[in-house]
């Protein structure tokens, strides 16, 4: 789409200096640049992470994608004696913060709800907040103060360790 608007333009351009100055013909080679150059100048690369708790029980495995901070993953939760969940997130990364839609699979049921996690150093933390149902999701209530739990925090992982 980019390499049609820039042909666009510069034979709007050629098409404008032809008119003003007609006694001058030059005859002109338009070069549209390669598709490959415009993506790479205009979209960031793809960042991949993984992060991981583990204890002797349980374990929270986190995969995302870091795109122009659009951030999409899996995630997973197995706790000890409580049914495992996994499913994807969608959100965005806003400064340290990751705030996302989890959908996941529990219970034989699907549901939504919010996640957030801040990123210190080379770890993740969530954090926990007062939750409301809107519209079949649960999501962060307005105003609502979060807590962190520090002993849980996620380790960034090599993606191929887990």
């Amino acid at each position: 789409m980019k390499t049609h608007l820039l042909i666009f333009v510069s034979l709007a351009t050629i098409t404008f200096s032809s008119c003003k100055n007609e006694t001058k013909k030059e005859e002109l080679e338009i070069i549209a640049p390669e598709e490959a150059d415009i993506m790479e100048n205009d979209v960031n690369a793809t960042e991949i992470a993984c992060y991981r708790y583990a204890s002797e029980k349980d374990t929270v495995l986190l995969q995302m994608e870091n795109m122009n901070d659009e951030v999409a993953g899996t995630l997973s939760y197995n706790y000890f004696e409580k049914d495992k969940n996994d499913g994807t997130f969608e959100g965005k990364m806003v400064g340290d913060t990751l705030r996302a839609n989890y959908t996941f699979d529990s219970e034989g049921t699907t549901s939504i709800r919010e996640v957030l996690f801040v990123k210190k150093g080379n770890k993740l933390i969530e954090g926990f907040g007062e939750m409301e149902d809107a519209d079949g999701k649960m999501k962060f209530k307005n105003n609502t103060k979060f807590t962190f739990n520090d002993a849980m925090a996620l380790k960034e992982i090599n993606c191929d360790e887990d």
